[in-house]
């Protein structure tokens, strides 16, 4: 097997001094094989800082009322309304949440990113930020004199995801308890969403990474690698692992993360290769909205609505209320995942109501029995009842939602969307905008749209969303 596998996407840093041989001996070692043409910052950032403009608030043809509905329908739901879109009252918020601390003396910082993982200050064995750390083989816990394939515990050997296990895991095994090695998809968030600059901290050049989420940084200093006895590109080049072995036939790679004065990539390396290792832990303090009751093990709240509809508390996969929770396209019961391409099997076929159904709805399948994804009628009825206010509930923005009826309120985070366009399927606009998705279908000439709800910090609304995207899902129950 060849050196270096390098997979996923090209970012471009600020070029430096030492890029030339940063550069030079990045590019050296991507000459391996390359299973994917890497996309540039530029795109990257262009995608994220892009504002979608509002999707076009369309009322629904009035036969459309009249299709069939599917026989676990919301029945007692009212007619849809007229469609209107409602500017919520801004409430600018301090953060509620810790955003630096520490964690068996060593330091971490919350960037906000929406897994709430917290990303630590230094490098296993570095006493600052700016320092190196020692360098470990994928899978061990312990340094050596050489690196070879010949002596790492895990080159082509099946292994799983270490994270978090101390007899594999350098970060859990010397820094104790809730630290461990980020994954793969952690690493990706990191990439997503944060903003990465090449700069010199401390006598060492290395990236630094800033959160536009919510403004907190960490920097990564160049560490170069070991390969057999010597070490390669310290001054230069950044290389970490990351927990998430790489699975094909070889049993030999791991995903890692590397950059220089101009080029960053997530990649794969042999697992032989000394790397550095900069630890994460997770967030202990997710907050949740108060509850009248729940169903299924699923918390509700009455906002006295007129049809008697109650709402769930979180989004279908979240945590708490301040999570985004998972994404479906309409009418798909299992949620889009890493690497998989948007995908909607109704779309182009002409659809009734697919609310409670166990094949079409995400939040009967997930939730079972008594919860169903509400109807463009329902979120209606939210415009109606309901004043809306855009806050900040832990690292999250989004809508309050609070009853003119009986002061009751729930919490809608603005967690983004899924496109084609989105890369590692990570939610664009996170922050900013969303859709989710609502039960009733919108049966044009095409077939390829659903009805949706609209929220962002200048409007709110019902929206026609596109059946293949991903979107949040808000249940609700009677």
């Amino acid at each position: 097997m060849k050196r270096y596998l390098f997979v996923t996407f090209t970012l471009l840093f600020a070029i430096g001094a030492g890029q030339v041989e940063a550069q030079s001996f990045l590019k050296k070692v991507g000459k391996a094989i390359e299973k994917e043409v890497g996309k540039t910052v530029e795109n990257k950032l262009n995608q994220l800082k892009e504002k979608s403009q509002p999707k076009q608030t369309e009322e629904q043809p009035a036969q459309e009322a009249a299709q069939p509905s599917h026989a676990n329908s919301t029945a007692k739901a009212a007619p849809a309304a007229k469609n209107k879109l409602v500017t919520p009252t801004i409430v600018e918020s301090q953060a509620t949440y810790a955003q630096s601390g520490t964690l068996n003396n060593h330091e971490w910082v919350d960037l906000g990113l929406p897994s709430g993982t917290r990303w630590a200050t230094c490098n296993v064995d570095a006493a600052t930020p700016s320092q190196p750390g020692k360098h470990y083989a994928w899978g061990e816990i312990a340094t050596k004199s050489s690196y070879t394939t010949a002596n790492n515990k895990f080159y082509k050997k099946p292994a799983d995801d270490f994270s978090g296990d101390k007899t594999k895991d350098v970060a859990a095994a010397k820094w104790g308890n809730g630290w461990r090695t980020p994954t793969r998809a952690e690493f990706d968030e990191l990439v997503f969403y944060c903003n990465w600059k090449y700069v010199q901290k401390g006598g060492r050049w290395g990236a630094e990474i800033s959160s536009p989420l919510n403004g907190k940084s960490i920097f990564l200093p160049a560490t170069g690698m070991k390969d057999g006895t010597s070490l390669q590109e310290a001054s230069g080049c950044g290389m970490y692992w990351t927990a998430t072995p790489l699975s094909d036939q070889w049993n030999s790679g791991a995903h890692e993360y590397h950059f220089g004065g101009a080029l960053g990539e997530m990649g794969v390396s042999e697992r032989s290769y000394g790397y550095a290792v900069r630890p994460v832990t997770d967030n202990p303090d997710m907050i949740n909205t108060p509850s009248q009751g729940e169903t299924n093990g699923h918390q509700w709240v009455d906002l006295g609505l007129p049809s008697g509809t109650k709402w769930a508390t979180c989004n279908v996969g979240a945590a708490s209320s301040e999570h985004t929770g998972e994404y479906y396209a309409w009418a798909e019961v299992t949620p889009i995942l890493d690497k998989q391409s948007p995908k909607n099997s109704t779309r182009g076929k002409w659809m009734s109501g697919i609310a409670g159904s166990t094949k079409y709805d995400a939040a009967t399948a997930q939730w079972g029995e008594g919860w169903r994804i509400p109807s463009k009628a329902q979120f209606q009825e939210l415009l109606d009842h309901c004043t809306w206010e855009w806050t900040s509930l832990g690292r999250t923005k989004g809508c309050k939602v609070t009853s003119k009826i009986n002061g009751n309120y729930i919490f809608l985070p603005a967690s983004g969307h899924i496109g084609s366009a989105s890369i590692y399927n990570y939610p664009n606009e996170l922050n900013d905008l969303t859709y989710y998705n609502a039960s009733t279908p919108s049966n044009d000439s095409y077939y390829y749209k659903a009805d949706g709800f609209m929220l962002s910090k200048r409007n709110v609304g019902t929206s026609l969303i596109d059946r293949k995207d991903g979107h949040p899902i808000r249940p609700v129950t009677k």
